[in-house]
C-alpha cells in the first residue's frame, strides 16, 4: 500500500491531468479522492466508484 504522501502525489496528478483535458472535478470525484488520499479507501475503489458514476463497467 502507498503512503499517504505517495497517495496525495497520486491524486494531486491525476485532478492535474483533468484540468489539463479542459475538465473540472466534480465535488463527488473531490471527496472520493480525499478518502483514497486518507487511505479509507483503495485505488481499485476509487476507480470502480469514479467508472459506476458515469455507468461503465
Amino acid at each position: 500500500m502507498h503512503s499517504q504522501e505517495t497517495r496525495a502525489s497520486l491524486a494531486k496528478q491525476a485532478t492535474h491531468s483533468l484540468y489539463l483535458e479542459g475538465l473540472l472535478p466534480s465535488p463527488d470525484h473531490t471527496n472520493d479522492t480525499k478518502s483514497y488520499v486518507a487511505g479509507e479507501i483503495t485505488a481499485d475503489e476509487l476507480v470502480s466508484m469514479t467508472r459506476a458514476r458515469f455507468g461503465l463497467s
